[in-house]
């Protein structure tokens, strides 16, 4: 299920899926419970964004292929859930490319953030209190 391609300048999901994934993924994730593709595509529809039934079962069984959903039978359609929530996905999405940077980038990345963080005083004092929890647990453990 790790993201094989990052796009920076892309919005939310659509940076490691396509457009079309990333759009399904989110209503997936909107409906939060199972659901078909008809629901999928009607929940689609009523956002502005038509797809054809073929294409977004497509989707769906590619996103179920990638291990992004999973799918079960629903009397004569299948359901389909999101593997991870949306925070793990998103964590998981963020995770691989710190590891990927850290193991190619480490300096670069490590300046560009200090740098990114003292010009934003909130999130310097968030990333500061992140950082003291995540050093107390690996002192307790």
């Amino acid at each position: 299920m790790d993201a094989k391609v990052f796009r920076p300048f892309a919005d939310g999901s659509a940076a490691v899926l396509g457009p079309l994934e990333s759009a399904v993924m989110n209503t997936v994730w909107d409906i939060g419970t199972p659901a078909t593709v008809g629901e999928i595509v009607e929940r689609l529809e009523q956002a502005g964004q038509p797809i054809h039934y073929s294409s977004a079962k497509t989707t769906l069984n590619t996103l179920t292929e990638k291990g992004y959903l999973t799918k079960r039978p629903c009397g004569k359609a299948n359901a389909f859930t999101a593997a991870l929530s949306r925070d793990a996905f998103e964590r998981r999405v963020v995770g691989g490319v710190l590891t990927g940077l850290m193991r190619n980038y480490r300096n670069p990345l490590m300046a560009s953030l200090a740098q990114t963080l003292a010009d934003d005083p909130a999130s310097l004092d968030e990333f500061e209190r992140l950082l003291a929890e995540q050093r107390a647990l690996k002192a307790s453990s």
